[in-house]
């Protein structure tokens, strides 16, 4: 990105945080508010607004057959995906698009996804010379020679690296090196012993065993029990899911020349000539991890190294291989783990998968048709009234003293919104796709585009101009090394955003969304990061420890959450996703209110405007999950269960029990002296 362009973009920012100028435009004259069949009367909303709020529409909708959860927001993301499909199936029935033009490589990606049975005739076929380079391995040479090939195909076998700003220089960018290589989801499922860890690594290891025989590997169990004993004693070296989240645990600066002393076994100088990588600075992750990863190559045996990489590569592209390949890979990964009973339909597994490869290429065909300037604007005014909002919060606080008030507003003031699409779309035209091939060569393609994408920035001024997520994604996040909040156009749909509902509604489902990621600068990891996207405290001592004890609050709060008896939240793994909804609902809350200072509503459908602030977020965040997904997410997912995520926040929140005329003793009801609150 240019100087001109990135000062264009902190002036609006600073725009932002100054207040709207000028005539704000009016809302549409025919708006709608939340939606009243999905409201379950016989609920108490004082006692479980998550059933209150949507608990009739869960009843009606129970979930597919093929996803782990469901809701009206979930719903619009797979709604998301049959708009892709109208655009996939329109640019795909042509044969003739100028090669390397946007429409011939999603199209010509999209048909050979399409042609299912190309892929089981090519069976094993596809992936025929890198095993065929595993099986030759005879030296420690050769085995990193397989892992630098896997890593060219974006496989973390055994570690992971891209290119990120540096933590203590954010205007740079450098090498990120970190643990990878699992096959379960996280370490803890080869540590512990709960009954549903080892159920889980029983699982696997059949898993391994079936998919090795279908490879045609004559020693399959051996090869699983090693894959497994390989992978466990990587798993032993790794952080887990909590130490994760802290930034200090994950920041060792470290040069080259440290980081080949540091892994004596590993040619590093080979590792960054073949991926194109210019030696330099950069930051080791996990270094107990590396050290394992030394020690493996020097001990273990050329047969372990063997069976380990063959699996990484046949877990990794099962998914796009012949169909027994395709239904062992879901019987683990969705139907064990996940608890889903079906396999998607291809054509929505291909959707995925191109947004995944070629996502802004994809992206800019879903713009086109699918966000309209005018929803782009009325999200900007949102932001902008979100971030008044939590200018006003933070010069309200009475726990934090003025030197840490001025820098909490300095670097609110930095802060980046993008929304909708990037300014300046990736180019895809070098992406070589091919219609009559076999589809794991066009995800290879794509892979690799991925790869020289995150490793080709590396070394060079940081882009601010670039995005995480791509344009169609129903999600949205916080970057603190760029200070940036972000919201791709696919989450800017209904029941998200409407440029058609009430105010009430937009401010409490993307309103919330929007303070929530706001609020990520400041949660208990964000907070870490100064205005400028360094890893720097910027707190006085006291501040610090006055916000670490209302973040104890919210642990403790959490802790309390039972999915089923015996498995419980884990309050630490979940505190940023819960800081970030406690205060994205004050900020939209202030925000709405601004809002209805320009824009006055009143009451419809038996409920008040700040009723249907609350129940807009009740009903885009009340997610129904299966009871695997369930037990997957208290383990390794940083966000709390969707029912936790709606009481939660709002138990705690005084104008939402006064909206519904709550007591004390009720269930969303916390005392004053159990009640959070962090900003």
């Amino acid at each position: 990105m240019t100087q001109t362009a990135r000062a264009a973009l902190l002036a609006v920012v600073l725009s932002a945080c100054a207040g709207p100028r000028g005539p704000q435009p009016a809302p549409p004259a025919q708006q709608h508010g939340v939606e009243l069949s999905d409201v379950d009367r016989s609920a108490d909303p004082c006692g479980d607004f998550y059933e209150f709020a949507n608990g009739a529409w869960r009843k009606a909708n129970p979930i597919p057959p093929s996803m782990q959860r469901w809701s009206r927001r979930w719903q619009a993301g797979e709604t998301n995906k049959e708009r892709l499909r109208q655009i996939l199936d329109d640019v795909s029935k042509r044969a003739d698009w100028p090669k390397g033009s946007v429409e011939q490589i999603v199209g010509d990606d999209y048909a050979s996804c399409m042609d299912e049975a190309r892929a089981d005739a090519a069976g094993l076929s596809p992936l025929s010379p890198v095993l065929a380079q595993i099986d030759a391995m005879k030296s420690g040479a050769d085995v990193q020679a397989a892992i630098r090939r896997l890593q060219g195909l974006n496989l973390n076998a055994p570690f992971g690296w891209l290119g990120l700003p540096d933590p203590h220089q954010p205007s740079r960018t450098i090498s990120i090196i970190a643990a990878g290589g699992l096959g379960l989801p996280d370490r803890d499922y080869y540590l512990k012993v709960e009954p549903r860890f080892v159920d889980a690594r029983e699982k696997y290891r059949s898993h391994v065993e079936r998919m090795f025989r279908l490879a045609g590997e004559p020693r399959a169990k051996e090869a699983a029990e090693t894959v497994f004993a390989f992978e466990k004693r990587l798993a032993e070296a790794s952080l887990d899911n909590v130490a994760l989240r802290d930034p200090k645990n994950t920041d060792h600066p470290t040069t080259f020349a440290q980081l080949q002393a540091m892994t004596p076994h590993f040619d590093w100088a080979a590792q960054y000539s073949d991926l194109g990588v210019p030696q330099g600075d950069l930051n080791v992750a996990e270094p107990r991890f590396l050290a394992e990863l030394d020690r493996e190559l020097a001990q273990a045996p050329l047969q372990s190294w063997r069976a380990y990489l063959k699996w990484q590569l046949l877990a990794s592209a099962a998914p796009w291989l012949s169909r027994p390949f395709v239904e062992e890979s879901f019987a683990f990964n969705q139907k064990y783990l996940g608890g889903v009973s079906e396999l998607k339909p291809r054509w929505k597994r291909c959707a995925e998968s191109a947004d995944e490869l070629l996502g802004e290429a994809l992206g800019r065909k879903y713009v086109e048709r699918y966000f309209p300037p005018a929803a782009k604007a009325r999200v900007q005014e949102l932001v902008r009234n979100e971030l008044l909002a939590m200018k006003e919060i933070i010069e309200g606080l009475t726990w934090m003293g003025p030197e840490t008030k001025a820098r909490a507003l300095e670097k609110l003031a930095t802060f980046n919104p993008k929304i909708g699409y990037p300014d300046k779309w990736k180019d895809y035209s070098g992406v070589e796709i091919r219609r009559d091939a076999p589809f794991w060569e066009n995800v290879v393609a794509g892979r690799r585009f991925v790869v020289a994408d995150s490793l080709g920035i590396i070394g060079k001024p940081t882009d601010r101009g670039r995005w995480g997520m791509t344009p169609p994604t129903s999600d949205a996040y916080y970057n603190p090394l760029l200070n940036e909040i972000v919201f791709p156009a696919g989450i800017l749909q209904p029941p998200a955003f409407d440029l058609d509902a009430t105010d009430a509604v937009n401010y409490g489902a993307i309103g919330v969304v929007i303070g929530h990621e706001i609020s990520h600068g400041f949660d208990d990891e964000g907070a870490q990061f100064d205005a400028e996207g360094r890893l720097r405290n910027w707190w006085t001592r006291a501040d610090l420890e006055a916000f670490e004890q209302r973040g104890q609050c919210v642990v403790r709060q959490f802790d309390g959450y039972f999915i089923e008896p015996g498995i419980h939240h884990n309050g630490k793994l979940v505190l940023g996703e819960s800081i970030g909804d406690l205060a994205g609902a004050r900020i939209a809350w202030v925000a709405f209110h601004k809002a209805l200072q320009q824009h006055p509503e009143t009451g419809r459908d038996g409920f008040s405007p700040d009723q249907q602030f609350f129940v807009a977020w009740g009903q885009f965040r009340g997610d129904a999950l299966r009871p695997e997904t369930q037990r997957l997410m208290v383990q390794s997912d940083p966000h709390p269960t969707g029912k936790y995520r709606v009481i939660g926040p709002l138990s705690n929140l005084p104008a939402f029990q006064e909206a519904f005329s709550c007591k004390a003793g009720d269930a969303m009801v916390r005392g004053p002296a159990e009640r959070c609150e962090v900003w």
